[in-house]
């Protein structure tokens, strides 16, 4: 790093961590106009002495020579901010040089002490600008020793003697005002909470300012934009499973804002986190993730309750009035909605306390979630979804009609494949518009005769398929269809379908995908499927019939299209006497 010899101005190299590192001061201060660069210092008296932001250097220089310092060091002029190498260099160390300074000397260039006064009330600092700006946060944190002076460079106090006006202005805890030796036990969303209310003069620069807070180091890219606050929660991610990451609501002034990824655009959606902890379930385990190029990937359970909003994403985090003695602790939760093969935050103004009891976990598995969706993205996804309705168009959603089937003994157990385009609670495929779409339920049927277990299982497959290929190019409408397969136990094959397939292929959705192929080829032309296709059954007098029907879909457009899937038992052989005895009953 560059520092200023406060004796004649001259700009000198220091190794701060090397054994002959010179001790020296640093300067937070606001950026005004008319500032002093590193190249105006090569040419101190020709350039930099004739700038209005030399006063400030001069005035730093002389108060650090009275603290018995020999070095100063000024953000101004102190980097060479025409070497990319450096720039990057110095503001991913930046935190650590504050942290390495023998004192840090506040410079608040709006604020003066009346006469007599002798220290300033938190009335008098609050609208200083200091208190506004992104990167005069870890100037305030990383420091243990800070003295304030106004703008006659009149000593206001110190860090210690201002501790607890700075904690009303800032909402930081007193303990790492102390020492930010111990900011990783601060929640993420704490954290970020602390810039909600900061900004920077470039929009990268919201990002930039918060790399040390969170023990962050990554390339500067001028240009990106927001992306840059994006690419930093990403690096937080890597390296911390703290899910109050996700624990963001944006400003409800902006209305229309139905879908978003779930990584939050600006410091200022934590707004309302400054008092979140976290909760730490000794039972259920708190996931840990990876970023990937689809999004967010980790595994855990949804919540799977019943309701018109979505699937329940549990943080493990709570608020700060919350006793950790409650019996029922409420949790902090967000909501999700699938769309395709990975999630996206739905109403991500809603940030959820949630009672415990109230969650209804479903099956640990694999989640996949956007981290950011474009303004075309939101567009897009919003359009999918009916405004007042909780389902995804198109959908092929699947209905179930067992009860007679149970009401005799009958056990019915499904599985749907691809996994990945299958919502659990709205219990439908995310067809995704495809006519190349294939889905399929399995069905596993069991029921006790005599000392034996009777057990079959078959399959339907659906899809969607233009009904019309007469019409112009994009307007043919894709209704869906249903194929009942039945397997063989025999020599574990799929009746119906050549070259020995067996439920492998119709699991794995690569294989899945080629034989499409051929139930498309079944169903050329516009007439739907046959009965022979839609129904397997088993038995011979008495017998179990299971059937594929699709309903109309103008009747039930708004729900989705619906394929309904029916198990009807008919007793009527003697040879089943165990399962028509129970019926009796």
């Amino acid at each position: 790093m560059w520092l200023i010899n406060c004796q004649n101005y001259q700009l000198e190299q220091n190794d701060i961590d090397g054994p002959n590192g010179i001790p020296y001061c640093i300067l937070s201060h606001t950026w005004g106009d008319d500032e002093v660069t590193f190249q105006d210092m090569q040419n101190l008296y020709d350039i930099a002495v004739h700038k209005k932001g030399f006063e400030k250097i001069k005035g730093m220089c002389e108060l650090t020579l009275e603290y018995g310092h020999s070095h100063a060091w000024v953000d101004t002029c102190c980097i060479d901010k025409t070497s990319s190498a450096e720039l990057t260099e110095s503001i991913n160390s930046m935190f650590h040089w504050y942290q390495k300074a023998a004192l840090c000397v506040v410079y608040l260039e709006d604020f003066a002490l009346t006469d007599g006064q002798l220290t300033p009330t938190k009335a008098d600092l609050q609208p200083c600008r200091w208190f506004t700006r992104g990167w005069t946060l870890q100037e305030l944190v990383a420091p243990r020793d800070i003295v304030f002076h106004d703008c006659n460079w009149t000593q206001c106090g110190s860090k210690v003697q201002l501790l607890n006006i700075l904690h009303c202005i800032t909402s930081i805890d007193i303990t790492i005002l102390r020492s930010s030796d111990k900011l990783n036990q601060v929640p993420v969303a704490q954290k970020m909470s602390w810039a909600a209310k900061r900004n920077t003069t470039r929009i990268e620069d919201m990002a930039y300012c918060l790399l040390g807070i969170f023990g962050i180091h990554m390339p500067l890219i001028y240009g990106e934009r927001e992306k840059a606050f994006l690419r930093l929660q990403e690096h937080i991610a890597q390296k911390t499973n703290d899910m109050s990451l996700f624990a963001w609501q944006h400003s409800k002034t902006e209305f229309g804002l139905r879908h978003s990824g779930i990584l939050a655009r600006h410091p200022s959606w934590f707004a309302g986190a400054s008092d979140i902890k976290q909760w730490l379930d000794p039972v259920i385990p708190t996931p840990s993730w990876t970023i990937t190029n689809t999004g967010l990937e980790l595994h855990t359970a949804l919540d799977s309750s019943r309701g018109e909003t979505g699937h329940r994403l549990y943080l493990h985090c709570t608020s700060g009035h919350v006793d950790d003695k409650d019996g029922d602790p409420p949790v902090f939760t967000i909501w999700l909605r699938k769309i395709k093969s990975s999630y996206v935050r739905y109403q991500p103004s809603w940030l959820s306390l949630t009672p415990q009891s109230q969650m209804r976990f479903g099956k640990p598995s694999l989640v996949r979630i956007a981290t950011s969706l474009t303004p075309a993205e939101v567009i897009e996804v919003n359009s999918l979804y009916l405004y007042h309705s909780e389902l995804l168009y198109p959908t092929i959603k699947i209905q179930w009609e067992c009860i007679e089937a149970y009401s005799h003994g009958f056990s019915v157990s499904h599985s749907y494949y691809p996994e990945h385009l299958w919502d659990i609670r709205r219990e439908c495929f995310l067809a995704s518009s495809s006519p190349r779409f294939v889905g399929v339920v399995e069905i596993t049927m069991s029921a006790p005769i005599g000392d034996s277990t009777w057990e079959a299982t078959c399959y339907v497959v659906c899809g969607l398929r233009r009904v019309d290929s007469r019409a112009a190019e994009g307007t043919d409408t894709l209704c869906p269809w249903a194929i009942v397969l039945q397997h063989r136990k025999e020599d574990d094959t799929i009746e119906g379908l050549d070259s020995g397939y067996t439920r492998d292929d119709l699991v794995n959705p690569y294989r899945l995908s080629t034989l499409g192929i051929t139930f498309r080829s079944w169903l050329a032309g516009n007439d739907p499927p046959s009965l022979a296709m839609n129904q397997v059954r088993y038995g011979d007098k008495g017998h179990l019939t299971i059937s594929a029907s699709v309903l109309a879909a103008n009747h039930h457009r708004q729900l989705g299209d619906t394929i309904v899937i029916t198990v009807t038992p008919v007793l009527s052989s003697p040879g089943w006497p165990h399962m028509r005895s129970r019926a009796e009953h």
